[in-house]
This record gives structure tokens, sequence and C-alpha cells, in this order.
């Protein structure tokens, strides 16, 4: 297997991104496609809640700090990683076709516009509400 897609989304708060998202990564998925996906976000936000174990953990200086459980593995490091980084991580533990990345800024990362926001470096094509067309885009990585 090659190197995956790498697609970025981008637009307003409250401009459906996730809905397109997850309804992108369900059709994807139908289509035989092993899709991986981050969130991105500007705010100071984290899983950990205050006095349960794993938090109890990175407070005494583990890092990464891992939750595994029946249902899921949660893998949480104590700083901000690079989206290459992420993606280097994601891609050694386990191999995809597609990363979608929502709220993507990098640069380097091909993206999609949804709305009127304003343009960001390396957007590709700013989505129409053609949901065939987008998903034929990502396949053809940006094409």
């Amino acid at each position: 297997m090659g190197k995956p897609i790498v697609i970025g989304f981008y637009g307003y708060s409250d401009s459906g991104k996730t809905t397109l998202i997850e309804r992108l990564i369900q059709e994807l998925t139908l289509r035989g496609k092993k899709i991986a996906a981050i969130k991105q976000s500007s705010h100071p936000v984290s899983m950990d809640s205050q006095g349960k174990d794993t938090c109890r953990f990175t407070q005494a200086g583990a890092d990464p700090v891992v939750l595994s459980s029946s249902i899921e593995t949660n893998i949480k490091f104590n700083k901000a990683l690079g989206i290459d980084e992420i993606i280097k991580f994601i891609t050694t533990i386990q191999q995809v076709d597609i990363i979608i990345i929502e709220s993507a800024r990098d640069a380097e990362i091909m993206k999609i516009r949804i709305g009127d926001i304003e343009l960001r470096e390396n957007t590709f094509w700013t989505y129409n509400g053609n949901f065939e067309e987008l998903v034929n885009k990502i396949v053809n990585g940006g094409e």
C-alpha cells in the first residue's frame, strides 16, 4: 500500500464540516477505503478528566499516556504535535488509504473549503454541494 491521500477541510463554525466529513467517511468506507480522521482545534481542549487515572499519570510525568479498554484505545501525548508528526504516527501503526483532517490549517495539506470563508493556502476546491464530485475528488487525490 502506498502513501495515503491527505485532505483537509475547513469552514466557519457550524458550516456543516463535521456532518459532511461523517457522510464522506461512511461513503468511502462503503467503497472499501480505509479512512483515518483527525480533528484539529485551535481551542485548548483535552480528553483527560481531572481525577481519572490517566490524568494522574499525566500529572506524574508520563508521556504518552495510553488508555486501553475493552472497546477502544486512546493515546494521549502531553504536547501539541504537528500535523506531519500525527500523520507519521497514524501511518506507522495502521495502513490507511485516506486521512481526512477537519479544520486543517497547515500550508502543506491539500484543502477543501466549505462556504465563503477566506481561502487558505493549498485550497484546491470549494465544496459546492455536489457530494458525488466531492467523493471523486477525494478518491483521486484532489484531481
